[in-house]
């Protein structure tokens, strides 16, 4: 099994230094391609090969479990792909149930879904919340200047197949903005297509899913004005992590989210854009931030400070450092 975008974003980026190699000595040990030993701690992101996983529950030390999707409420959600929701399902029921009562502590990615977690009385005092650190820079805002003088205004919606559902129903309404607004594109992400209007669009790019390798230096490459975060309204989709606000400051994106979502709700009025939080109310909403133009690299840098002061690697270092019981600085 190869590593997992979760696996650097959660514990790779910060903590590679003090990680073990052939050629130096640290204090972690890497014994899959997702999980890690350091002292008597055994920590698994997310999942691993099911061996490394019954290694993981028959660890004789303690076990630190980091998750950043509602797995349960995955496997009964009817928006996701058939065959996603089956694949969350069968590990839901093989190894996640088991791993939550396993862990000493569980790191979860969302206040929701630690809240959900944390209805099980049992959980409660168990649970940690992480957020993610990129190792990618935040884009400047060179790319917004031409806009003043009529350059092409450029949509994106970064997501994965269980995504589609949301992109699905926005996708109309991004057709017609396209057509009153030539000066507009839209690229995104899907395996097959989603809307067959949007699909022959001239101005619409769908790209092909890409391994986690490939997804790093494309978005090195490229920086967009406009990012369209449609979820949908249901458990797995409330629980989302906050990846997605620091991967559109990567691209140079001013976020367009769900006014309810609370991760975008703690960036505050100046740094992001809100639409309603059901996605068919969405064209007015793209409409009302295509009129903010002059104004968007303003929010896209308020957006980029508001992140930096934040400072995601030490706060997640320090969450590690806590855990394990490593000086980490």
């Amino acid at each position: 099994m190869s590593h997992q975008p979760t696996t650097d974003l959660y514990f790779r980026n910060v903590l590679t230094p003090h990680i073990a190699r052939w050629w130096r000595r640290g204090p972690i040990r890497q014994v899959g391609a997702n999980s890690f030993i350091a002292g008597d701690w055994f920590v698994l992101i997310r999942r691993d090969t099911p061996h490394q996983m019954r290694e993981a529950l028959a660890w004789p030390g303690r076990l630190a479990y980091v998750i950043d999707d509602d797995v349960a409420g995955a496997a009964s959600c009817a928006a996701l792909p058939e065959a996603y929701r089956a694949r969350l399902a069968e590990f839901e029921r093989r190894f996640h149930r088991d791993l939550l009562v396993r862990s000493d502590v569980v790191l979860t990615a969302s206040d929701a879904l630690s809240a959900t977690l944390a209805t099980d009385r049992r959980m409660a005092s168990r649970l940690r919340r992480i957020d993610p650190v990129w190792r990618q820079p935040l884009a400047d805002l060179a790319h917004f200047a031409p806009l003043a003088t009529g350059a092409t205004l450029r949509m994106v919606q970064l997501g994965t197949g269980s995504h589609r559902a949301a992109l699905a129903t926005i996708a109309p309404q991004v057709a017609r903005v396209l057509d009153r607004h030539p000066d507009t594109s839209f690229t995104y992400f899907s395996a097959r297509r989603v809307c067959d209007t949007l699909e022959t669009h001239p101005r619409a790019r769908r790209l092909d899913p890409m391994t986690w390798r490939e997804y790093q230096r494309w978005m090195a490459r490229h920086r967009f004005h406009l990012a369209l975060y449609p979820l949908d309204q249901t458990r797995f989709d409330r629980a989302r992590s906050a990846n997605k606000i620091t991967e559109h400051a990567i691209l140079g994106a001013v976020g367009l989210y769900p006014e309810g979502w609370r991760p975008a709700q703690r960036l505050g009025d100046g740094a992001a854009l809100f639409a309603p939080d059901d996605p068919e109310a969405w064209e007015e909403a793209i409409e009302a931030a295509l009129a903010e133009r002059p104004r968007l690299s303003h929010i896209a840098a308020e957006a980029a400070q508001t992140l930096a002061n934040a400072d995601p690697t030490a706060a997640q270092q320090a969450v590690w450092s806590d855990i394990l019981g490593l000086d980490l600085t």
